[in-house]
């Protein structure tokens, strides 16, 4: 189950962004960092010799939000009933994956007895 919702995740992380890309919204210098916050990981440097992935934070506090957001173009006029609709899908998937964190809290927790 976890394995589908990775995959349909970074399915709609793919086609958001290429999505952005092909309206223009990624052209201009300040959108950079909307694409910088939407990478769930950074790399840093070391010496120059490789680099290393760190997790991005601002991926939960701006770049999620900024994706469920559904603020696209394709969903003026007729196209906000689809928006209605992908609004209703992030509540029950938000509302899944509260009670799964709450199950593995619980367990956890449980087992620690």
């Amino acid at each position: 189950m976890l394995h589908l919702i990775a995959t349909l995740g970074f399915m709609f992380l793919g086609l958001t962004i290429t999505n952005r890309v092909m309206e223009g919204q990624f052209t201009q210098l300040s959108d950079i960092t909307l694409l910088n916050n939407i990478m769930v990981f950074n790399e840093i440097s070391v010496f120059g010799l490789f680099t290393i992935p760190i997790p991005n934070m601002a991926f939960i506090t701006e770049g999620l939000p900024a994706l469920v957001n559904w603020e696209y173009t394709m969903f003026e006029g007729y196209g906000q009933f689809i928006q209605l609709f992908l609004y209703t899908l992030n509540l029950a998937l938000g509302f899944l994956l509260f009670t799964l964190i709450i199950g593995l809290l619980y367990q956890y927790f449980g087992r620690a007895r």
